[in-house]
């Protein structure tokens, strides 16, 4: 009989967790597959995105080499489509930028003479997609990362490694390969409480910014809905949202299902642990602490506290009053946030929280468009 060798399971990652992962492993021969294996123990040979495609350039000779950024609500991929990979290639030089897209493909790392290690994707297929797609893809990416942090944190908590992680890992029933990569994680990683609080902070955000696409309103400034996992079931409630049932037929038929651990909803005790450690800054989100606003009220009345919204909204809020279609010079959009009050630091950490998410893209240089 001939032997068939089953494909390498696509995982879902965010690019947060795939830009910080550092630990390589080759097995067997030249034609054994490569992989990455991520903080959250995942051996990751093939992975499926869907984000928003905010920059193509043409970086090869005879338009045979194509360099795209892909943007998910925690940070940016970067993909290289060439001669070996024709339709990708085409599929590129074609797209019009911005455009949301769902990916397959396979994780690369290209390691130069200078010592910098650069992750990629080398895609193996790519379609358009839409923004209930992403936001679909969002919120299951979040709920699988959140399985494989929990159990990380179990493993790290054992106070086991090497052997003896890996056979209580056996007896729980783990995943074979789930849990030899999480024992290499382990191994690894030395800094695994920090990163699994970032990792933590910017699943969080990443929901926020679903659940604001999903409620179909204009949102700007202090009325902007956000997540709030101290209310029971607020997960239950995105999952089950009608409008992304489509969504989640296209992910089925299209895409094949990554391997997880099964297990229970997670997402509140990770935002009650997540506000603990106070992780309220970034380089992928630029978020900023604001300082509550006392608001007027009337005599006898207690004061009410409101929080100020996030740098990023207030830029997104003026980015949209301002874009007619055609983009709006950036020069413009500082004057108009710092006419609102806005610091100048802030002003730039909001545009780049956004670009990172996908909601602004810049067109040509000193030109900033809302996708």
């Amino acid at each position: 009989m001939e032997k068939i060798i089953d494909r390498e399971v696509a995982w879902r990652i965010f690019a947060h967790e795939f830009s910080r992962s550092n630990l390589y492993l080759s097995e067997g021969d030249e034609r054994a597959p490569n992989y990455i294996i991520t903080p959250t123990g995942v051996k990751c040979n093939r992975l499926f995105i869907v984000g928003v495609v905010t920059e193509v350039e043409n970086i090869g000779h005879d338009n045979n080499l194509w360099k795209a950024r892909i943007a998910d609500p925690t940070g940016v991929f970067t993909v290289y489509a060439g001669q070996y990979q024709p339709e990708a290639a085409i599929f590129l030089s074609e797209l019009e930028v911005p455009a949301f897209v769902a990916l397959v493909g396979k994780a690369r790392k290209y390691e130069p003479e200078d010592g910098n290690v650069y992750l990629s994707i080398r895609p193996e297929e790519i379609n358009l997609a839409d923004g209930k797609l992403r936001d679909r893809w969002v919120l299951d990416t979040a709920e699988r990362t959140i399985e494989r942090i929990k159990a990380v944190e179990e493993a790290h908590a054992s106070g086991l490694s090497g052997n003896e992680l890996a056979e209580l890992l056996k007896t729980k029933g783990t995943n074979p390969v789930f849990a030899d990569g999480m024992v290499r994680a382990l191994a690894h990683y030395d800094n695994m409480e920090q990163i699994i609080a970032e990792l933590k902070t910017a699943i969080i955000n990443a929901i926020n910014v679903v659940a604001t696409d999903m409620s179909g309103k204009e949102v700007t400034g202090v009325n902007k809905p956000q997540i709030n996992s101290d209310e029971p079931g607020f997960m239950e409630d995105i999952l089950d949202n009608p409008e992304l049932e489509q969504a989640d037929d296209l992910v089925e038929e299209t895409i094949p299902e990554q391997e997880f651990i099964p297990g229970t909803n997670l997402v509140e005790e990770v935002r009650k642990e997540a506000e603990e450690t106070e992780q309220v800054m970034d380089e992928t989100n630029g978020l900023v602490p604001e300082p509550e606003v006392e608001l007027e009220t009337n005599a006898g009345e207690t004061p009410v506290q409101e929080i100020p919204p996030e740098p990023k909204e207030q830029i997104a809020a003026i980015l949209d009053k301002l874009d007619s279609g055609k983009g709006v010079p950036y020069s413009m959009i500082v004057e108009n946030a710092l006419s609102s009050g806005m610091n100048a630091m802030f002003v730039e950490s909001g545009i780049k929280a956004l670009m990172a998410e996908g909601r602004c893209y810049e067109p040509k240089i000193g030109t900033l468009r809302k996708v």
